[in-house]
């Protein structure tokens, strides 16, 4: 009787069968033969079910279809059956990247206990703790940069002062001379193709991100680093470790993969040995950048320190902006060195540093007034690159919005706009948003450029610089919004302006954000506030959304740094008022 049975080969395909004989419909209109018979399923022996696939081990096909999928190679059956075994392909990056993360963390285990129980060996061997000095101090020599990642070395241990040696205090030390923390794999975010089997990759990094980082370098200088080269020829050879050890940790922050604290180690130790002797410039910048690579481990006093290490060299070996006045010609263009231009570049991401840490941070400035003098002398001998190195810029956003608190603040003592000491402040108010726009013009411009041209890593670092100085704009103009409507909107457009941006950070980007940004976001939020409580101004204008963008984004920045509590209580409070007035209008 048609439509009261189901053939098998409809059951087995879990396909609605008509019961239509000697052939149903759907056996009949497949695009190959099929037996269609009709047996009870009671009588019908089941199936093998097989093994429970692996994750991500089906077909692509299947997997966007959500079909069943046996696996089978060349093709599984599911596409055999509907015909389609040239689309049949399988994606192997994901379950090749999880099985060698997964094989690497257990080889580095491996070897990290076979070295804890080869030192636990030696201290039972050993009966006198002269001996046991002598047999495990061992200082570790810098080598050529292998193209092979390093094995995990012996860490040395710390003898007791009893005559027989204290295991268990042994192993704490063991452990306690680790730098690096212990590693934490989330392999779920794994999203590289392939674990690096060199160190090639993490120097492409740190490449990528030099400008970011606070460094100008030559050409030859960055093939020197990416070759690996430690001659010193070229380049001093803390570069080429400093990009190892950065780029390493770069690496995997951006992965969210952390399987490489043995290289952090090793390269580190490296590291200050080249130190040793090193020119000042150079030395400068391995300074800030361990103070940025302690930053993003979140050990602020070891990054601290290496700031103060950085300045006193500036100091004691009285480096200045490469700017004298009387070899300037105002008719002739003069363009920098690329000697000039990496002084230039360090010298102001050392200020970066110090007026940044003295504004966020809560610290007192260590370069005194001479370094500004010779910062803004740069824009007029070298007007080409002040406009186009991002390390300069970024710098002057700082600079500008340092000035903009600072006027802010003075407005803040005064009451009203005919008050005495008006006029005076108004003379360095309107210069100073001048400056400011024309800087922020010209950002905007070197950012649009980056990033049609691909540019990715340039981008971000311009977007910051941008963001900063949109933040004094958008300050400077709202100073003065209660006696001057155009003002008032024009502060607005600037806060929509921020928000645009702050919309288009990536979440890989925030690691090369920095907390200044924590900074701008509640300056931003600040204004907001008072036009929520407006129904006339915040009319059209969803600025709960606006926030809720600014929210998250200090939240993201918030967990790859460190010093952003206030900004996100700042931006929370705020966003709470936000959304009472949206609920209220």
């Amino acid at each position: 009787m048609a439509g009261s049975q189901t053939c098998s080969a409809c059951r087995g395909r879990k396909v609605k069968c008509d019961g239509a004989v000697p052939v149903c419909g759907p056996c009949s209109k497949a695009r190959r033969p099929v037996e269609c018979e009709y047996t009870s399923a009671a009588t019908s022996p089941p199936g093998p079910k097989g093994e429970y696939l692996k994750k991500g081990a089906a077909c692509v096909p299947c997997r966007r279809k959500k079909k069943k999928c046996d696996a089978r190679r060349p093709f599984c059956t599911t596409c055999e059956v509907a015909g389609k075994e040239r689309d049949c392909t399988y994606d192997e990056n994901v379950e090749r990247t999880l099985t060698d993360a997964l094989i690497l963390r257990t080889h580095e285990l491996e070897q990290r206990l076979a070295a804890y129980e080869n030192e636990i060996t030696a201290l039972r061997g050993q009966a006198h703790p002269g001996h046991l000095s002598q047999a495990i101090s061992h200082v570790q020599q810098p080598v050529a940069s292998s193209s092979r990642l390093p094995a995990v070395h012996t860490i040395p241990s710390v003898a007791h002062n009893g005559f027989m040696y204290d295991i268990p205090q042994a192993l704490n030390a063991l452990f306690n001379h680790i730098s690096a923390p212990s590693p934490a794999m989330d392999v779920h975010s794994i999203s590289t193709p392939a674990i690096p089997q060199g160190l090639e990759e993490f120097r492409a990094v740190f490449a990528e991100h030099t400008r970011q980082c606070g460094c100008t370098l030559s050409s030859a200088k960055l093939q020197a680093i990416l070759a690996g080269d430690l001659s010193g020829m070229v380049v001093h050879p803390s570069f080429t470790y400093m990009a190892q050890l950065l780029g390493c940790l770069l690496w995997q922050v951006q992965r969210h993969i952390f399987v490489f604290p043995h290289v952090e180690f090793e390269q580190l130790q490296h590291l200050w040995i080249t130190l040793e002797d090193v020119d000042p410039t150079t030395e400068i910048q391995i300074r800030y950048l361990l103070a940025i690579y302690f930053l993003l481990k979140k050990q602020m006093e070891d990054g601290e320190e290496q700031l103060k290490m950085a300045v006193r060299v500036a100091l004691h070996h009285k480096l200045r902006f490469p700017v004298n006045p009387e070899d300037f010609d105002p008719l002739s263009v003069h363009e920098a060195s690329p000697a000039q231009a990496e002084l230039i570049s360090t010298l102001s991401h050392l200020m970066y540093l110090d007026r940044c840490s003295a504004l966020v941070f809560n610290v007192a400035e260590r370069l005194d007034a001479s370094y500004d003098e010779g910062f803004k002398a740069v824009s007029i001998i070298y007007p080409y690159l002040a406009k186009t190195n991002v390390v300069y810029l970024r710098a002057r956003s700082l600079l500008l919005l340092v000035r903009t608190r600072n006027l802010a603040q003075e407005w803040a003592t005064h009451q009203g706009v005919f008050a005495p000491g008006r006029p005076a402040w108004f003379e360095r108010y309107w210069p100073l948003l001048e400056e400011v726009s024309a800087h922020a013009a010209a950002v905007e411009a070197e950012m649009l450029k980056a990033t049609f041209y691909g540019d990715r890593a340039h981008g971000v670092a311009l977007k910051f610089s941008l963001v900063v100085a949109l933040a004094s704009k958008a300050e400077l103009h709202w100073l003065v919004h209660r006696d001057h409507p155009e003002s008032m909107q024009r502060s607005l457009d600037v806060v929509m302006e921020v928000v645009g941006i702050t919309r288009s950070f990536k979440d890989n980007d925030f690691i090369l954000l920095d907390p200044l940004l924590g900074l701008c976001w509640s300056m931003i939020a600040k204004i907001v506030v008072h036009v929520a409580k407006r129904p006339s101004l915040a009319a059209g204008i969803s600025w709960n959304a606006a926030l809720e963008t600014i929210d998250m984004s200090a939240r993201k920045l918030g967990y790859e740094m460190p010093f952003m509590e206030e900004p996100l209580r700042v931006i929370s409070d705020v966003l709470r008022v936000v959304e009472v007035a949206d609920a209220t209008h």
